[in-house]
């Protein structure tokens, strides 16, 4: 394997992230990687696609002025191989072919649209990063699409499964209650089949909530837990989005956003009778970079 720079660029329904590694040998001799840039664009091609099914012409341009920043910041970086994925959004965008060949066009970036399971799959990957121990835990990413739900045991992916319920798509009363039936019932037959479960929270909604937190660590972990996430929920759906700003120092496009996603969390949380959720503070791009570096191991 070539040591050195990879990226990962994760095109979701809220925000668009380029995170990126830098590779090397351990001491083990073997290929360990450290985070050396991670940069969001606020996007929300969500209030595009779930106005009118499709991504607006400006829209387009800002993920097209997107891309050039994150390949100029590549470049600078001499990035040997980079991946970039598009999710939900992209995914039910009637257009997302066309935009997706109008923005390689114009930047060089292939974007490549996976499901939701391949999405569950990939953010999985960051397993790798933290110790886990013996324990079964569910893996749980909520974007602005969609949410994504995984069993690990020992670290180790058991299933995926995907739900469109995110939290652009919940504000914009676009999640059925269908969907919530299927989220819980999979849930519920968790906890039937393996007792309660503890969480492993990702996205940028979670990571707020733990950060608005008594920010507890164990063992170099983030734990939230569920009851102080509970109290600060209970907190932010009684402000309006101003008061949330100034009180928490939120910004704009996280302060609608947090209060679905903290519904999902609890949701899941009490179904599980979970107690705690670990909060790596990384998610859909990490892993997309974690997989990159993998597939990169054997080549010569």
């Amino acid at each position: 394997m070539k040591t050195g720079y990879y990226g990962g660029i994760d095109i979701g329904t809220n925000g668009a992230r380029l995170v990126i590694k830098d590779t090397f040998f351990n001491s083990q001799h073997e290929v360990d990687s450290v985070e050396v840039q991670k940069v969001r664009i606020p996007l929300r091609l969500g209030v595009d696609v779930y106005k009118t099914g499709g991504i607006s012409d400006k829209k387009l341009q800002q993920i097209i002025l997107t891309m050039k920043s994150f390949k100029a910041i590549m470049d600078i970086y001499d990035v040997i191989d980079y991946s970039c994925l598009a999710t939900s959004a992209m995914r039910e965008a009637s257009n997302g072919k066309e935009v997706i060949e109008k923005v390689y066009n114009e930047t060089g970036i292939k974007i490549e649209i996976i499901d939701g399971e391949t999405e569950a799959k990939t953010v999985s990957k960051i397993a790798k990063d933290f110790n886990l121990g013996e324990e079964k835990y569910v893996f749980i990413d909520v974007g602005g699409g969609s949410t994504e739900l995984t069993l690990l045991n020992k670290g180790k992916p058991i299933e995926s499964n995907s739900f469109e319920l995110g939290t652009l798509r919940i504000l914009a009363k676009k999640d059925k209650l269908e969907t919530w039936d299927r989220f819980e019932n999979k849930l519920f037959e968790y906890y039937k089949k393996y007792g309660n479960l503890n969480i492993v929270g990702t996205g940028g909604n979670i990571n707020r909530y733990w950060k608005m937190s008594k920010k507890k660590n164990k063992k170099d972990v983030n734990i939230l837990e569920v009851e102080t996430l509970k109290e600060l929920y209970e907190k932010l759906i009684e402000m309006s989005i101003g008061e949330r700003i100034e009180a928490f120092n939120l910004k704009p496009d996280r302060a609608d956003v947090i209060i679905p996603a903290g519904k999902i969390f609890i949701k899941a949380a009490n179904i599980l009778d979970s107690k705690t959720i670990i909060v790596p503070m990384i998610g859909l791009s990490d892993g997309i970079v974690d997989q990159l570096i993998q597939d990169n191991i054997n080549v010569i």
